[in-house]
């Protein structure tokens, strides 16, 4: 894979895949586990929903202030403070017994979230080309699949075998794996700016641009934090999955089937990425961003009606398929929307690196606020309404959307 002649910048973009992936691990891992503790805890939705969403909450207020700290003292620190904080998180998971603990520690790791990503992907802004940046962030994008995908697979078949610890060990283990690998071999530019911040400064054109990335990736994200917060917990209660037995005799329980079924939607986000991104080239970072709102939609409808497993597997396709090219579209979109109008000459490379990451902070507020406003809205609707219409009624609401950017951009 080669991005330009420099293996310093190869290494970059990939220590910046591994490091997303030690965050998403942590972020799906407890997936499987909130409908068998929901049910066992007999409490509303609503809360299985607040516990998956605190970890936004947290995120939101400081990823704004997170980009505009890492403009001002760089990236690496804000990416290896971040890093920690969310390993201290995660070891503090196995000792949370109740509702309230695990929605404080949920929070601490969003913390560590807010400082981290807008500092790593302004990074990758910093040190790509404007031409070469879609292919660096669908690399970036693998490695945030690969950990969504493997997070709930694990967690629930760790949680069987091994216990509550387990699943949350591996995530203090990446997340210090990847503080390592930035330490040792990530150096960013030093041309970075002394002078007094400035406001943003964004073309119409470009400011139009952030815009549209904002309102896609809200209700894009809101799919996977449905399916996060809610799908567990409608799984167990409303398919009543069974336990199955293999020839070998060993029992696969509802949890790690329900970690296959989303680990399945992300493994099929991680295998599109380099094909969107081709695609991405060809119709532009809109069109492939609504062309997956038009996926996920179709996976919500499946899963309204869905019965048995084959339709499940079915409904983490599209929706695999729809949350990879929502994510590499939108993300693509805000990272050009940076420094696209800046021009050239030293000065123009200063005005840029000025605005990268808050420009990245204001999309990372966004997606938070999708991950974390979503399911909060749609558990309670979940539980008046039931969760069938609710996806129903979500899908809907993309179709709409869809309709809507497609005349607009």
């Amino acid at each position: 894979m080669q991005f330009n002649s420099d293996r310093a910048l190869t290494k970059v973009v990939l220590i910046a895949a591994i490091c997303v992936f030690s965050t998403q691990f942590g972020v799906t891992v407890i997936a499987p586990l909130l409908g068998e503790w929901v049910e066992g805890s007999e409490v509303p939705s609503f809360v299985s929903a607040l516990i998956f969403s605190s970890f936004t909450i947290v995120s939101i207020p400081l990823s704004v202030s997170g980009g505009i700290i890492s403009d001002k003292l760089g990236r690496k620190p804000l990416i290896v403070a971040g890093l920690l904080l969310y390993a201290v998180a995660s070891a503090l998971f196995p000792f949370s017994n109740n509702t309230y603990d695990w929605i404080f520690v949920r929070a601490l790791q969003g913390a560590g979230a807010g400082l981290f990503f807008p500092a790593v992907t302004a990074l990758l802004s910093e040190v790509t080309s404007y031409d070469e940046r879609g292919h660096a962030l669908s690399v970036y994008n693998m490695g945030l699949g690969a950990g969504l995908a493997a997070g709930p697979i694990s967690g629930g078949f760790l949680f069987d075998i091994y216990g509550i610890h387990m699943p949350f060990f591996f995530c203090v283990v990446f997340a210090l794996l990847s503080v390592i690998l930035v330490l040792l071999f990530v150096h960013e530019p030093k041309t970075r700016s002394k002078r007094k911040k400035k406001r943003l400064s964004l073309s119409e054109r470009e400011r139009k641009a952030l815009t549209l990335a904002c309102v896609l990736i809200f209700f894009g994200i809101g799919v996977a934090a449905i399916m996060g917060a809610l799908f567990s917990t409608f799984a167990t209660a409303d398919l009543e999955l069974p336990d199955y037995e293999l020839s070998t005799g060993v029992v696969i329980h509802a949890t790690g089937i329900i970690g296959v079924i989303l680990s399945a939607m992300f493994v099929v986000f991680v295998i599109l990425q380099t094909g969107f991104g081709r695609l991405m080239k060809r119709i532009g970072e809109i069109t492939l961003s609504i062309a997956g709102l038009f996926l996920c939609a179709c996976g919500l409808i499946v899963l309204h009606s869905a019965t048995s497993i084959l339709e499940l597997f079915i409904m983490s396709f599209f929706l695999g398929a729809g949350l990879g090219a929502i994510s590499l579209g939108t993300l693509t979109l805000a990272s050009k929307a940076a420094g696209a109008g800046a021009g050239a000459g030293a000065g123009a490379i200063e005005q840029k690196q000025e605005q990268e990451g808050r420009v990245m902070g204001i999309y990372y507020t966004v997606f938070y606020a999708g991950i974390g406003g979503v399911p909060l809205v749609c558990g309670a609707l979940s539980d008046i309404f039931g969760a069938r219409l609710l996806f129903l009624g979500y899908a809907v609401l993309l179709l709409v959307l869809m309709v809507v950017v497609w005349k607009v951009r």
